[in-house]
């Protein structure tokens, strides 16, 4: 009651000084208060003012039905976020299924917990789908038993990220989605043309059955070429699509990201580096596990201690000789070795001042730190041990007086250093998704710097491989925020788990070497793909004006 006290002080005095006014203005006072957003202050985040205002135009002008297609980097993750949370908050749904491309799932899980305080369940079996609040990849929804369960219940909203990968009437996506028995209804694409302007139609018609009347009707009515590239009617269409459909663009909404400059530093193994690298793939041959490929590969190109502590703890878990044996040797290797990163590293800061350091590894953080530390600089460290209010300090600390923040990516989660513009990769994620998610910490709105990030990578190892491949094949360094995430969602599996059979299955490094560059010429076309077709989107739906106005 309060709140609608505070509205009905809005309205001026003469209004409500009768009993007539009094009751009109109270009325009118709940009204308003009814199209405000509550969520503003009920999340971890600060939402820019265009992702407010598509939550509000979604909730309170389209029903919460639409297709959200901001630009690539607006953020329509937080605007579904939002629409969700003010939802719930108003206890308007108690059931919500997020489809996404499989990659993407954990993401989703991560952002909304994290950003929103949403706790989604990740679907992968078939009691999963008897959840309330579940995340599921598209190509396991659509396939039996998986699919029956979906479509045996009613819910309050479902969410389809990545829809362009539903505008064909004739896939098996497009059809789970029609039969989806929902209240409400969003599809989130940056890219909601691929070819012609026939797929709006059918994006359209799954969230307002209807609205463009049949097929045949859409095309005589708004093409002026077969191919559906040229539009006639357009000022009708663009009310329609009103309805239905919000796309900021970037220089609309002023987010104007600065530049990202890349420098490489090559770092050689020492030789007894060398003899751990070599050690180790003896013993993923002896082992034969996906899993342990990625994880100690990883850990011989960030420290070899790092490598140490791994091999230790499987030792003393293994009962299979050959491997332990393997093992073994792995470990030897790696107590004699001393990192050659950690030179190229020094090397590194000398010139810089105040920057980021990410690693995966807390053993490889410590290395970092004492070796700092030795060389007269101040440091602090991040990781995921560290409370909400230690975090802080620390935050507070290395903004005041430390030279050098020292991050692990579990800790780096929710970082916001705008007021740093260097950043180096000590060791660099297989996955260009958590490449781009160490760069958002510091390059994000609100960096008014050019933003610098250093690579340490070691030479002739896996890791330069993978560099090369995100570097020069989809510019991973120079992507626009939220892009990467775009280009890849097409991958049914994270791309460290692909490179991690190219290593089990090489016969030799040559081979491996090859195989990662055919890898990499394949992410090259994605990429080129997908810029042709944000090139034909800016071209066709650059002609209407879909984006959000202030409502408050």
């Amino acid at each position: 009651m309060a709140r609608v006290i505070i509205e009905f002080k809005k309205f001026p005095r003469h209004l409500t000084g009768t009993v007539d006014g009094y009751l009109k203005a109270l009325s009118e006072a709940r009204e308003n208060l009814k199209k405000r957003l509550i969520v503003k202050n009920k999340v971890k985040i600060n939402p820019m003012p265009h992702q407010l205002n598509v939550a509000h135009k979604v909730i309170y002008e389209m029903d919460t039905r639409a297709i959200l297609a901001d630009e690539v980097g607006l953020g329509k993750t937080i605007e579904a976020g939002l629409i969700l949370k003010e939802k719930a908050l108003r206890g308007e749904i108690d059931s919500a299924l997020i489809l996404t491309p499989s990659s993407l799932a954990l993401q989703w899980e991560k952002e909304l917990l994290e950003k929103f305080s949403l706790n989604f369940k990740v679907a992968y079996r078939s009691e999963d789908f008897e959840y309330e609040w579940i995340i599921a990849s598209l190509s396991r929804a659509k396939r039996e038993p998986y699919r029956g369960i979906t479509l045996s219940r009613r819910w309050d909203i479902v969410i389809v990220d990545e829809a362009h990968h539903i505008k064909n009437p004739h896939t098996q996506n497009y059809k789970l989605i029609r039969a989806i028995d929902s209240k409400y209804l969003l599809l989130l694409t940056a890219t909601p043309i691929n070819n012609s302007l026939k797929e709006i139609y059918y994006l359209g018609d799954l969230v307002r059955p209807g609205i463009f009347g049949t097929y045949r009707e859409f095309e005589s009515r708004y093409f002026l070429d077969k191919k559906g590239l040229k539009i006639t009617n357009r000022l009708e269409l663009q009310r329609k699509l009103e309805d239905i459909m919000i796309r900021n663009r970037r220089a609309d909404v002023f987010v104007d990201f600065t530049e990202r400059v890349v420098k490489t530093y090559i770092a050689r193994q020492s030789f007894r580096e060398r003899e751990l690298y070599r050690s180790l793939h003896d013993f993923f041959r002896a082992s034969g596990n996906r899993l342990r490929v990625i994880a100690y590969e990883r850990a011989a190109t960030s420290s070899p201690r790092t490598v140490a502590k791994m091999a230790w703890k499987a030792l003393n878990n293994e009962r299979d000789l050959r491997i332990r044996d393997a093992l073994l040797k792995v470990y030897r290797y790696a107590m004699e070795a001393e990192s050659s990163k950690i030179k190229a590293l020094i090397k590194a800061i000398e010139n810089i001042g105040k920057c980021v350091v990410f690693t995966s590894y807390i053993e490889t953080q410590k290395e970092i730190v004492r070796a700092l530390e030795k060389n007269g600089l101040k440091t602090v460290i991040f990781n995921g041990t560290l409370n909400y209010e230690k975090k802080r300090e620390t935050i507070e600390e290395f903004k005041k007086d430390a030279d050098v923040l020292v991050a692990t990516d579990s800790g780096g989660e929710g970082l916001n250093l705008q007021f740093v513009n260097f950043m180096i990769n000590y060791d660099l994620p297989w996955n260009p998704m958590r490449v781009e998610q160490r760069i958002g910490r510091i390059h994000r709105i609100g960096q008014l710097r050019d933003v610098y990030i250093v690579n340490l990578i070691y030479q002739d190892t896996v890791e330069e491989y993978i560099y090369t491949l995100l570097h020069q094949k989809i510019d991973l360094f120079k992507s626009v925020v939220g892009e990467i995430d775009a280009i890849l969602g097409t991958f049914e599996r994270n791309l460290d788990a692909i490179i991690a059979e190219i290593i089990l299955s090489s016969q030799n490094g040559l081979e491996l070497k090859e195989r990662i560059a055919n890898l990499g010429e394949s992410l090259k076309e994605m990429k080129e793909e997908f810029e042709r077709v944000q090139d034909i989107n800016d071209e066709i739906l650059g002609v209407f004006d879909l984006g959000v106005r202030e409502y408050e």
